[in-house]
């Protein structure tokens, strides 16, 4: 099995562009339904349900004719949705309360910065003092929010405990050193791999943006592993928990609910391409025959590299679902290696709450 490299650009607003060996397309959708007009020519439409990996896809081509062969045209059968769902019910009373004063304090931060841009205007225009001492108190309020009233998530470690959770962080920060690490919102399972590679599946991937530093409303007395997937999307692990924040939105999950599905996968792309760290298993063609060699009909064929790359799935019955293709697969072996001791280690861990 294997990924065939496809790129994705989002334009916001529900709008993104694709890439793909084919050409270029481009689709609009929003969580639970996308459609999407391919570099074929062909309209596809996708019906999910967010977190759970289940979905429908139609796809027909513009003109009546094409229409009669698209199940035979189709470069994909299956498309499956990896999206996490934005949490609004908490069961446990510990995290209802935790979720309450973090949305308390967003709120406060969004009215000060509200009010005090009014107050400003109308001091600006109106030239009366009461506008501007309106103004001062909403600064004020801003800064109360973020230096005072931020929700601190304080730990007390005993010296196994800390060191546990120290060789949990480093081995986070080990795994994502890596020369490429995608996120892979969508997967498509492709109807003909000879036409791919050999790949069976074909992945919708970004690159991740890095570690973002910890939102306003959050302090804590350890070190936090921080990824952010994108411009809109970023997660972040504490000891305890995972919190998701997806546009602006934050969710948070009892990381002993939590499931970390790490393995192996073949990747196909070009040597222009090809990460710095990654391990070639392999070569193969773009349009390939079943016994490796390129298929001739094909004018612009070319050669592709089959690289080894780490994957790693992040998901939870209550929502969570982040998936993970990394161009080290040495590191995510070693981080395969250690996480099942590490992944009982938040049971033990005495949470000092501060809310």
């Amino acid at each position: 099995m294997g990924f065939r490299y496809r790129k994705s650009i989002r334009l916001g607003g529900g709008f993104r562009i694709n890439i793909s060996g084919s050409g270029i397309g481009y689709s609009w959708g929003v969580p639970g339904y996308r459609i999407t007009k391919t570099a074929n020519g062909k309209i596809r439409q996708t019906a999910s349900i967010p977190g759970t990996g289940l979905s429908y896809s139609t796809e027909e081509s513009l003109h009546k004719s094409a229409r009669r062969n698209t199940a035979k045209e189709s470069p994909y059968i299956d498309t499956e949705v990896i999206q996490s769902v934005d949490r609004e019910n908490y069961k446990d009373s510990d995290f209802k309360a935790l979720m309450k004063k973090i949305r308390r304090t967003r709120f406060l931060n969004k009215a000060s910065l509200i009010i005090g841009s009014i107050g400003l205007l109308a001091f600006i225009v109106l030239h009366t003092p009461q506008r501007l001492f309106l103004t001062i108190f909403s600064f004020a309020v801003f800064f109360y929010v973020h230096y005072v009233a931020p929700v601190k998530l304080e730990y007390d470690f005993t010296d196994e405990q800390r060191a546990a959770y120290e060789e949990w962080y480093t081995a986070w920060r080990k795994l994502f050193a890596c020369d490429t690490v995608y996120y892979v919102p969508e997967t498509y399972t492709n109807s003909n791999a000879r036409e791919h590679g050999g790949a069976e599946k074909t992945i919708s991937e970004e690159k991740v943006l890095g570690m973002p530093n910890l939102p306003y409303y959050l302090r804590t007395n350890v070190p936090v592993f921080s990824v952010a997937l994108n411009q809109r999307e970023s997660f972040y692990i504490f000891p305890d928990k995972i919190f998701y924040i997806h546009n602006k939105n934050i969710s948070a999950y009892d990381i002993a609910e939590v499931s970390f599905e790490v393995d192996s996968t073949n990747y196909v792309t070009d040597e222009a391409h090809l990460p710095a760290d990654s391990k070639v298993v392999g070569n193969t063609w773009l349009n390939v025959n079943s016994d490796g060699s390129p298929d001739r009909r094909y004018k612009h064929n070319m050669p592709c590299l089959i690289c080894e790359f780490g994957k790693l799935r992040i998901s939870s019955d209550t929502g969570l679902d982040v998936l993970f293709l990394l161009s080290n697969a040495d590191n995510v072996e070693q981080f395969k290696s250690i996480l099942p001791p590490i992944k009982k280690t938040p049971a033990i861990i005495k949470m000092v709450r501060d809310f």
